[in-house]
């Protein structure tokens, strides 16, 4: 993944060439995914603490962002504008939210590979809607990518992302849903999704074990998808079925690009529940054995 990293800022070099540096977030973002796949990369030869990783994104999102606000549209709440730090503050947050999902994600076969490759495959088509053609190719590249990584990884995987991997894919998608919704006419709604799937799964699991006073920061076994694996389920099952929900959540996101605002509600709350049933059957399951 490492490699396709590389891949990917060579085509960022390319399009800047071309002229997509009058986008002024996509740069950012992919400055900010590759800063961040150096640091899984460290990561994963030295076994770094949560907590100085944690400031190391969280430090690399706001020096990014404040940088990046001149530079982006005003944003507007109530028909005011808001001062940039009432943005940025939350905008990092999220980033980084979405940069650790991800990684949590990736724990088992074809899984963080293959949600890239039909998210990015969505956005692609998304931003080639709407007239975003440097948007549009990095995505392309981010999905190429991970359609080629994704034929070693799939189960029974020969290679793995690692941290490297994972990291510059969940830094990607964190700040390209920020920087993209700034800079573009493409609702955040959007951008954020085609990942109900791993967000939802994430923040239940992460609350469940915050309550219930485990040391959330570590590893575990206890997301959704690895009790799946637990119940019996393989590899390529498990990941078919992540698949499944993250190309309906893709469909969801295409339904709201022209909707009203109670029509984007309903089709939230119908991912929401969709999903959140699911794991409710899991976790059912998984209190019966």
């Amino acid at each position: 993944m490492v490699a396709a990293a590389a891949l990917v800022f060579g085509g960022w070099l390319f399009l800047v060439a071309g002229g997509a540096n009058v986008q002024k977030g996509l740069p950012y973002t992919f400055l900010f995914a590759l800063a961040m796949s150096l640091l899984g990369f460290y990561d994963d030869l030295r076994n770094l603490s949560p907590l100085f990783r944690f400031l190391v994104q969280f430090v690399s999102a706001l020096l990014l962002l404040v940088f990046l606000a001149p530079f982006l549209p005003d944003v507007f709440m109530w028909h005011r504008v808001l001062p940039a730090w009432a943005w940025v503050a939350p905008a990092v947050f999220w980033a980084v939210w979405m940069l650790n999902l991800y990684n949590f994600m990736d724990g088992i076969d074809g899984l963080a590979g293959g949600e890239a490759a039909l998210a990015s495959s969505f956005f692609f088509v998304v931003f080639a809607w709407y007239g975003e053609p440097g948007w549009a190719v990095a995505n392309l590249v981010v999905a190429a990518s991970s359609m080629g990584f994704l034929v070693h990884n799939w189960p029974p995987a020969r290679i793995f992302m690692g941290d490297a991997g994972s990291a510059f894919l969940g830094g990607f998608y964190g700040m390209q849903s920020v920087a993209a919704a700034l800079s573009t006419a493409v609702p955040f709604l959007v951008l954020v999704l085609p990942f109900a799937n791993f967000i939802l799964d994430t923040t239940f699991t992460l609350i469940r074990r915050m309550l219930a006073g485990e040391k959330w920061y570590q590893a575990h076994r206890s997301h959704f998808y690895q009790r799946m694996v637990g119940l019996g389920m393989s590899h390529g099952k498990v990941t078919s079925i992540e698949l499944l929900a993250a190309a309906v959540s893709c469909a969801a996101a295409a339904g709201c690009i022209e909707a009203d605002v109670r029509t984007r509600i309903a089709l939230v709350a119908a991912v929401i529940v969709v999903i959140s049933g699911a794991g409710c059957w899991v976790v059912r399951k998984d209190s019966l054995r």
